[in-house]
């Protein structure tokens, strides 16, 4: 486990958040990548670009969720987290949603409510302040005698969001919400990014159990009991991408988690950083409040492999999952 800081540039940005692109952007720089390569390097670096330069790809979704037994009964309220900053950072109007749902112990789903995608007109306060009104998709969860017992998740996915860079006819850099061959009047397509997001968190009623999984292509489960975690505690996790342990291979890349929290790391951003190994990470929680702890991974498109009918539409498809959870003092 280690600290490391936020990204700053578009390039070491996108190259830290894909498999062993910090490696090769580093060797890149130095001259010590072959010709040959440099190419397919820049590719990456453009779309960099569109990691940091577009709303989804920059942005971090994850699953607010707050449990409370202020009543007798007791509920928990969950809301959608986006953007860097948790709990609240921005409204998700501009990511396509695919599902929000509520799994019980048994993974049986109701499906929550969408939040709503429709944008209220602005409102202009005297002092020079922009009003935005937006859905979070905050969704109250009531419990009662007749509540099984376990684990309940509350699971967010996302349809396919395609994002593409390309040079316009004076040969200026632009991204766009569209798939590559949907760009219109531009020079020269440079490439094309999938973004496919997951987010969960969970809750108890009466007892704990280790979170069966839900078949996300990417996917976060903890092997720690959540709702017992304190300031110095060990936290671990399993992570899967098709159904398989996530690994480091330290030929191709490295694969990690992190984690991070609005009460760790200062004004430099800092988060925690936990390399993959045999589809396992962990980390030992310094401070109490939310964490949220999230996975990239990304995946070329070629005709030779199970990307192929995203050929002439997008280059890759990064893949991201995150957990939330809170730590006691």
């Amino acid at each position: 486990m280690m600290r490391i800081k936020s990204c700053q540039t578009m390039a070491s940005c996108f190259a830290a958040a894909s498999s062993g692109g910090w490696i090769k952007y580093q060797q890149l720089k130095k001259g010590k990548i072959n010709p040959m390569n440099k190419k397919m390097m820049a590719l990456v670096i453009a779309l960099g670009c569109i990691v940091l330069a577009s709303p989804a790809a920059a942005h971090t979704l994850w699953v607010n969720l707050y449990q409370s037994q202020a009543h007798m009964s007791g509920h928990a309220i969950a809301s959608i987290g986006w953007g860097h900053s948790i709990p609240m950072d921005d409204i998700a109007r501009d990511l396509n949603l695919k599902s929000y749902s509520l799994v019980d112990p048994d993974l049986m789903i109701t499906e929550l409510p969408m939040p709503s995608s429709d944008k209220p007109p602005q409102i202009k306060s005297p002092s020079g302040l922009t009003v935005q009104s937006g859905d979070i998709g905050v969704r109250k969860m009531v419990f009662s005698k007749e509540s099984k017992p376990g684990v309940y998740q509350v699971a967010l996915v996302t349809k396919d969001n395609f994002y593409s860079v390309y040079l316009d006819q004076k040969g200026r850099k632009r991204w766009i919400m569209k798939t590559m061959d949907q760009v219109k009047d531009a020079k020269k397509v440079l490439a094309g990014m999938n973004y496919k997001a997951y987010a969960k968190a969970y809750f108890k009623v009466k007892q704990w159990s280790e979170p069966k999984p839900l078949g996300h292509d990417l996917e976060i489960i903890p092997l720690t009991d959540l709702s017992k975690v304190r300031t110095g505690d060990k936290v671990d996790f399993k992570v899967t991408f098709m159904g398989k342990p996530l690994n480091t291979n330290p030929a191709q890349g490295i694969e990690y988690i992190t984690a991070m929290s609005n009460t760790f790391g200062g004004p430099d951003k800092f988060t925690l950083s936990s390399v993959v190994f045999g589809g396992k990470g962990s980390f030992r929680m310094p401070t109490a409040g939310q964490w949220v702890v999230n996975v990239y991974t990304r995946q070329t498109v070629s005709p030779d492999n199970r990307l192929k009918h995203l050929v002439g539409k997008c280059t890759m498809v990064m893949y991201s999952s995150s957990i939330s959870f809170n730590v006691k003092p």
